[in-house]
């Protein structure tokens, strides 16, 4: 197109969108915040953003509020919203809000524990193309699922991928 890429530029611009109520650009500036991309890094503005969007029903934004949240980054640390908002970007069929809610089932985080929910969320993010949830799915059958406890790989798997992004904010 003969433009060059200007991150500062581009998030100026999801601004005065976002200002306007443009609900992608609302995520957008909201994922650049948090990942200080194009804008200085700031995940409290970050939480701000998403927490529009997510509001207005947008799975990608419950999901990502939802990290934020069982995370404390940016917001107050609290499991039964993340949960929450795991469970509604899981009702649109997003597969990484179904993983994570799957994991929080698992281990009773913000949510009554619950193997048998935890399944049918791993296995309802496998159907809807989920990397992470069709290896967790795996996982379980090979350990002949809901006998004994869910092997570590699933857990250190979630963990690094929470990492991985965890260091960027």
């Amino acid at each position: 197109m003969g433009i060059a890429p200007d991150q500062p530029k581009a998030a100026q611009m999801y601004k005065h969108a976002a200002d306007q109520g443009l609900a992608t650009a609302q995520y957008s500036l909201g994922y650049c915040c948090m990942l200080g991309i194009g804008v200085a890094h700031d995940v409290v503005a970050a939480a701000r953003y998403l927490r529009l969007v997510a509001d207005q029903g947008f799975a990608d934004a419950q999901c990502l509020l939802g990290f934020l949240c069982e995370h404390g980054k940016g917001t107050k640390r609290d499991l039964g919203e993340a949960v929450r908002l795991y469970r509604a970007a899981g009702a649109q069929r997003d597969v990484k809000a179904l993983a994570r809610l799957g994991m929080c089932l698992e281990k009773g985080r913000g949510v009554v524990q619950s193997e048998a929910e935890a399944a049918a969320s791993y296995t309802a993010a496998s159907e809807f193309g989920g990397a992470d949830a069709l290896f967790a799915s795996g996982v379980r059958h090979l350990d002949e699922f809901g006998k004994r406890s869910a092997p570590e790989s699933f857990t250190l798997q979630l963990a690094v991928s929470d990492l991985a992004l965890a260091a960027r904010l």
